[in-house]
């Protein structure tokens, strides 16, 4: 699909720098010929079809074919096919309104119309020869012409759009006249609108340019004057034989030696493969089905990736001096020192885990606990929003209220403030917090404020011995940089466990995300500090907590597949048609893969959830947490890792194409998006199941059909286990649903307006 998507962008950029080059090349040839009055009659046509076929950009910005924000593209095309077809048509082929042996156009007019086709094609040509290089590879892309693409719209746009104004002003004695007949004459059919419509869309210009422009600016600036790198410091990738720090050459090396722990031949492809960057995802579903072909099998698979990664990663100090990783953690000796502050509250008398659920689609507000939570978890489960067994693990939670009292529980969160970690969760039930994030005081003034207003206490690490600081000068003094310090902190978490503790169990967690290959690095920090701490402390001791993310591959359950088959053949007509027509270009993909077989014959059954976007980066990061999960249920520590369902936090609703898909996601039932709030309570109450229930796939003593179905055991997947395409398929399919029903009824009553003129002209 990849492939084709590519082969189908280079034909249509090959189609745009070919159309706009024969326009521009027989303006000039017309003008230096004398014949501008001719250039509409000769070039008109061709005009029309080319600039029409950029409706194409638009279809692709909603398809996930391109990168460029459909809120740019939209207005761009739709001001270009109303300027060509409903101005620059009518008014270079129209007969005077008073004389109508004469043309309506006079000289200036034919000038205007120069000037602004010829803006368009330079514009057009810079854009369509980059675009075509870029989808290849950016690689490709020459320094001039990137400066170009970036820079000649300073000059063109403004002398674009001028054209376009003026062109559009010039039609308005045709309006007034009932005279502009173009597409059919449907302006004509209601003349008395026609000046009013012109007004209007003259006025969208007001907004409109500014908003393109400073898009454009803001382009400019990221592309030719991006900010200077930050230096390499902390868990990096390792150097490659060029000297640079290439994060493909490094997750091709780590697949490859997780592969060959089982099957050279998995391995070997790994290695082949020339486009890694979007065939990855191939390979991530191969890393699971040989993980799935035995539980032996499964342990040497992510043993074998994660000494990879300790062997090849390095470690970056403040004097730009580097050692291996592993070498690293073994040879520090550093820490920090350490302070604990108690909550003011008193222990909740009977503590519960509430939910604050607000339905994304109807807004509609509860409070859910109790009952009124068992009963909403059950409508989850009948609509295949999450599994059986997940709603059974919730609603055991709120029948066991003493498993709600932390009060005598510790817990060590890497990255305490992501905004999908439990820390609200479990401040709120009054458990012991031993804090680790980023040493800034803001966040460390959240921290502790949310602690002192509660009945928890906060352990964290401090750049300085606690000598009664407070406020401001506390705060500076709280925190550590998990990339950059990984040992001292893994040597700080070793030597803290055991002095809060007392030799009771704890709990590990690690929720620090960062984009692209920082993800990378800062997970494998935090599985460095969780490795420390297993080896220091004790499997039987130690439970690792994690997060699963529906965008990725996993063994699911038979009843889940046979459930997204059911709903696929019950699919709605509509989206029966729908799929027919994007089907082709990977979007709508039935949610159904053939089962596998284990060695001992067992048939499994799998979900690809891997969104080729998110990038080889991603899926590393959530690897080297399964992988980690499977080593350490192996060697006896309990492991709650479940899938969470996509969230509506704000990094991610803050894009808005993001925020329109999730915004019609529900047409494709079993999903829901849930708020971030909703989510931290259901994973929070799933957490505290699997370390409560002696019955969780969590415990080691559960036998499972093979280690890699702890994934999706009380999964509340948001239905993407169910849904009947893949989850990551129905993106730009949910947007346009979004966009239809919040614009939709607009659009009606506008065209209905039309309607009713047309009708009334008529009638008349």
């Amino acid at each position: 699909v990849a492939m084709l998507r590519l082969i189908y962008l280079s034909i249509y950029n090959l189609f745009g720098i070919l159309g706009w080059s024969h326009i521009l090349i027989q303006l000039i040839q017309l003008v230096s010929g004398g014949n501008h009055s001719l250039v509409w009659k000769e070039l008109g046509t061709e005009i029309k079809y080319v600039q029409t076929a950029a409706v194409l950009e638009i279809l692709h910005a909603l398809l996930g074919f391109v990168r460029s924000p459909i809120s740019r593209t939209l207005p761009q095309v739709a001001s270009r096919l109303a300027i060509v077809w409903f101005a620059m048509d009518p008014l270079y082929t129209l007969a005077d309104v008073k004389n109508a042996s004469q043309p309506f156009a006079i000289d200036y007019h034919y000038w205007v119309g120069i000037m602004t086709i010829t803006a368009w094609c330079f514009a057009e040509i810079i854009r369509y020869i980059f675009y075509g290089l870029n989808s290849i590879d950016p690689k490709l892309v020459p320094s001039p012409l990137l400066y170009l693409r970036y820079s000649a719209f300073i000059v063109l746009y403004p002398i674009g759009v001028s054209g376009e104004i003026l062109t559009a002003w010039s039609t308005m004695p045709l309006l007034q006249a009932g005279k502009c007949a173009s597409l059919g004459g449907l302006l004509a059919a209601c003349p008395a609108n026609g000046p009013s419509l012109l007004w209007l869309f003259l006025f969208c210009y007001l907004p409109g340019l500014p908003f393109l422009y400073l898009s454009m600016l803001g382009e400019r600036k990221k592309r030719l004057f991006p900010p200077p790198a930050p230096k390499l410091a902390g868990v990096v990738f390792p150097l490659t034989k060029n000297g640079d720090r290439s994060t493909t050459a490094a997750a091709k090396d780590v697949f490859a030696a997780a592969a060959a722990a089982v099957d050279e031949k998995a391995a070997e492809a790994v290695r082949r493969e020339k486009n890694w960057r979007f065939g990855y995802t191939r390979h991530v579903v191969r890393n699971l089905e040989l993980c799935a072909k035995s539980p032996e099998a499964a342990v040497k698979v992510a043993r074998a990736g994660l000494a990879r990664l300790y062997e090849t990663f390095d470690l970056v100090r403040p004097d730009g001096s580097s050692v291996k990783l592993g070498e690293a953690l073994r040879a520090s000796k550093g820490s920090f020192e350490t302070h604990t502050i108690r909550g003011t509250r008193a222990r909740p008398v009977r503590p519960e885990v509430k939910v604050p659920y607000r339905c994304y689609h109807t807004g509609e507000f509860k409070e859910l606990s109790g009952l009124a939570l068992e009963e909403q978890v059950d409508k989850w489960v009948a609509r295949g929003t999450i599994e059986p067994d997940c709603g059974e693990a919730i609603k055991e939670v709120v029948r066991h209220p003493e498993w709600t009292d932390l009060s005598g529980k510790h817990f060590v969160l890497l990255g305490a403030t992501s905004a999908m970690g439990p820390f609200l969760l479990l401040k709120e039930l009054g458990a012991n917090i031993i804090a680790v994030d980023i040493d800034r005081p803001a966040v460390w003034k959240r921290i502790i404020e949310a602690v002192q207003d509660s009945s928890a206490t906060v352990t964290f690490p401090m750049r300085a011995k606690f000598a009664g600081q407070s406020g401001d000068e506390l705060y500076k003094l709280c925190g550590c940089n998990l990339m950059n310090e990984v040992p001292e902190i893994r040597n700080w978490v070793q030597a803290t466990v055991p002095a809060v503790c007392g030799g009771k169990a704890v709990t590990i967690g690690g929720y620090a995300y960062l984009d692209g290959e920082l993800h990378v690095r800062v997970n494998l920090a935090c599985d460095a500090v969780i490795q420390g701490l297993v080896e220091s402390y004790g499997a039987a001791k130690v439970r690792i907590a994690s997060l699963c993310t529906p965008t990725d591959a996993y063994l699911i359950p038979k009843a889940a597949s046979d459930a997204a088959r059911a709903n696929l053949a019950r699919a709605p007509l509509w989206q029966r048609a729908l799929q027919a027509l994007v089907g082709p270009l990977g979007r709508l993909v039935p949610n159904t893969l053939p089962p596998i077989k284990a060695d001992d014959g067992t048939e499994l059954h799998l979900m690809d959830g891997l969104v080729v976007a998110q990038g080889p980066n991603y899926a590393m990061a959530k690897r080297l947490q399964q992988w980690r999960a499977i080593v350490a249920r192996a060697e006896g520590c309990t492991v709650s890792i479940n899938i969470a369902p996509a969230t509506a936090t704000a990094s991610v609703v803050h894009n808005k194409q993001f925020a329109a898909a999730y915004g019609g996601m529900h047409v494709f039932r079993p999903m829901e998006i849930f708020y971030q709030e909703v989510s931290n309570a259901v994973m929070g109450a799933l957490l505290i199941y699997d370390l409560s229930s002696p019955t969780s796939a969590a415990n080691p003593s559960v036998a499972l059909e093979t280690p890699a179905m702890l994934f999706s055991r009380n999964a509340f997947h948001g239905g993407a286990m169910r849904c009947l395409y893949k989850f990551t398929s129905i993106g730009e399919a949910a947007a346009l649903v979004h966009y239809l029903a919040a614009y939709g009824p607009a659009v009606a009553v506008a065209g209905a307006s039309v309607a009713v003129a047309a009708i009334g002209r008529y009638a008349l």
